[in-house]
């Protein structure tokens, strides 16, 4: 192979690995300025660490799918390779679609496929509604704005959904600010005493319409052998970096179309009920015996059935993780929120982060919380 040719077999892998370092570079320039770690709030710390240790985790398997993709297209061609290492790199490269092959292995399999739809639920709807509306002073008023979206989205799509939402919540957390108290107030009831920040935040078409058509397209997504299916993988990818473009290519207008975040978060809940049903009822459907622990062991299985497919399970797991530790601890400004934590974890594990996240942020949840205390505070004490 000429050095043209191996120029461009490596080509693919050096914007791979330049595009995340790229977007790592963005993040902790704008993360490591905000606050000294050893100075930071004790939540900041935590959201670190979760970062760190689930990149090392997700990006370890990425490592091993890309071993194991070598030595298969070895072991399955009927021809040797005269040359270098890197003459036999370049060939492997060259006839092998990787990003391709990796989602091909995510899909492949009704397991692989409710892994794997959990996670991009959560990705294209709640978690790019939450960065966007959180992220962006034009939405939310509670904060500064975190800028370069893009960056984390970035991470998200070529690294790990879980180590780009650690990152945000860090940079959320160090952005966090008090609430405010009322000093004539200050005697009153707590309620009265204390009022958070306005937050009237509005979803502009620039972010409803990418998000839910990102959804539609995962709720058609073509077998892995159809060739729509990796047209349909890149759309999906390109639909959730577009609300996150800066400006001048993000806008709000028209303004008379924004509708309440609140209301798109219950879309997406509606929509990701409606996925997820119909994934867990084909898994359980294919099971000889049906039961929890027959479906958590097919489950497993098809976890580690391959290392692209560990990877896209193991930063689902993560991801999980670190959305309900987000949900019970937050920026730090509040004490912990342990009352929503059972139906958190209650509708993860039966219905995936994809839907107990816009069910939390559309403050379904915490209806459901409050209503149950209220019922529970309303019965008669027996003497």
């Amino acid at each position: 192979m000429d050095p043209l040719q191996q120029a461009i077999a490596f080509s693919g892998p050096a914007f791979y690995f330049l595009f995340i370092f790229l977007g790592f570079y963005v993040v902790l320039s704008d993360i490591i300025p905000s606050a000294s770690f050893r100075k930071s709030s004790p939540v900041a710390k935590v959201y670190g660490c979760l970062a760190f240790a689930s990149f090392l985790h997700t990006f370890a398997w990425i490592i091993l799918d890309l071993k194991w993709s070598y030595e298969n297209f070895y072991n399955s061609v009927n021809y040797t390779v005269v040359g270098s290492q890197v003459d036999r790199i370049a060939h492997w490269l060259d006839r092998t679609a990787l990003f391709k092959e990796a989602w091909m292995h995510g899909y492949d399999g009704i397991f692989n496929h409710w892994w794997l739809e959990n996670l991009c639920i959560f990705a294209a709807g709640a978690w790019s509604v939450f960065l966007v509306s959180e992220g962006k002073t034009t939405l939310c008023r509670r904060r500064k704005q975190i800028p370069h979206l893009w960056a984390y989205m970035i991470i998200a799509e070529l690294v790990a959904v879980s180590t780009a939402s650690c990152l945000f919540y860090l940079a959320l957390s160090l952005q966090a600010i008090k609430l405010n108290p009322i000093p004539h107030k200050k005697n009153d009831d707590d309620i009265n005493a204390v009022l958070p920040p306005e937050d009237d935040a509005t979803a502009p078409l620039m972010l409803t319409i990418p998000v839910l058509l990102a959804l539609f397209t995962i709720s058609i997504r073509p077998d892995p052998s159809s060739p729509d299916f990796l047209l349909n993988i890149i759309v999906l990818h390109v639909l959730c970096l577009v609300p996150t473009l800066p400006a001048p290519l993000w806008t709000t207008r028209p303004s008379a179309l924004n509708v309440p975040v609140l209301t798109v978060y219950f879309a997406i809940t509606a929509m990701a009920f409606v996925l997820r049903l119909q994934s867990t009822m084909a898994a359980v459907s294919s099971l000889d015996t049906v039961g929890i622990v027959e479906f958590v062991q097919e489950a497993a299985n098809a976890m580690h059935s391959h290392p692209a497919m560990a990877t896209f399970a193991w930063d689902t797991i993560w991801t999980t993780a670190a959305w309900c530790i987000w949900n019970v601890i937050g920026d730090g400004t509040e004490g912990p929120n342990l009352q929503s934590l059972i139906p958190l974890l209650s509708f993860s594990a039966g219905f995936g982060v994809s839907m107990s996240a816009p069910m939390t942020l559309g403050n379904v949840i915490e209806e459901l919380t409050s209503k149950e205390e209220t019922k529970f505070q309303g019965q008669p004490v027996d003497n």
